[in-house]
């Protein structure tokens, strides 16, 4: 005798389920999932972008003749990241303070930073370089040349720990909060020295490698889950109302 009963693939599916409160929730769960994900893609390559175009900056800047610290703070502050610059003074600190929890070559420690006095007399800090927490430090002459590259102060982003004006490391080269500790003006950037030299700690630390970096991997990884993540909810969807309706067809 005949049965009535169609294949299982030939069943119409059955998607009263998706208006129920669990898969609502999936829904909305899965919506904000795929939102985020799209962020993220574009956030990299934001950032991706922002590489690019600072690595051309310090590519041009720092290729530049060195210009004394009075003639480079005649330029507008903005334009001044990465510009080299040689000039003449004296150290009145050359271990003023230190910068925590840095890095370099796989060993964590500290910035070691000096207060630099030049022969006009302006005074600025300047990041000596890298040393491991608790190691030994070489003294600068009084009276030294000094050459390195200009750069940025580093303000307080909204999340960050502020600087208590007391301990002697702090969490970031903040130009404005070290000046307002020493209670003295300082120039509003600071140098990264260059000392090829240097056979001891603290290590002078070159400038960022002019690489993309992983921003561009990473925002392919997120377009992916972008794309995969909607269709592989739709397949799950799809099996559920198959379910759904083999089910109802066996208890029929």
């Amino acid at each position: 005798m005949p049965s009535d009963r169609q294949p299982s693939d030939q069943q119409e599916r059955d998607w009263s389920f998706l208006h129920r409160p669990f898969w609502i929730f999936s829904h909305l769960f899965v919506a904000t999932a795929v939102a985020l994900f799209a962020l993220a893609a574009f956030w990299q390559v934001a950032r991706w972008n922002e590489r690019k175009a600072e690595n051309v900056t310090i590519a041009e800047r720092s290729s530049q003749e060195a210009i004394t610290i009075a003639e480079a703070l005649e330029r507008p502050v903005e334009d001044l990241n990465y510009v080299p610059i040689a000039d003449t003074g004296r150290y009145v600190e050359a271990n003023l303070i230190r910068v925590a929890n840095r890095s370099f070559e796989g060993q964590a420690g500290d910035w070691m930073v000096g207060l630099y006095e030049t022969s006009e007399g302006q005074l600025i800090l300047v990041n000596r370089g890298f040393v491991p927490r608790e190691a030994p430090t070489r003294d600068e002459p009084a009276d030294s040349a000094i050459r390195g590259w200009l750069r940025l102060s580093h303000q307080l982003e909204r999340f960050g720990v502020a600087d208590d004006g007391k301990s002697e490391r702090v969490p970031r080269l903040d130009v404005e909060a070290i000046s307002k500790r020493l209670g003295k003006p300082l120039a509003p950037v600071w140098i990264q020295q260059e000392d090829p030299q240097a056979s001891s700690f603290p290590v002078p630390i070159p400038l960022p490698a002019l690489d993309n970096g992983p921003h561009l991997g990473y925002a392919v990884q997120w377009a992916f889950f972008t794309v995969l993540t909607p269709i592989a909810y739709v397949l799950v969807l799809g099996k559920k109302a198959q379910d759904q309706s083999d089910l109802e067809h066996e208890s029929a």
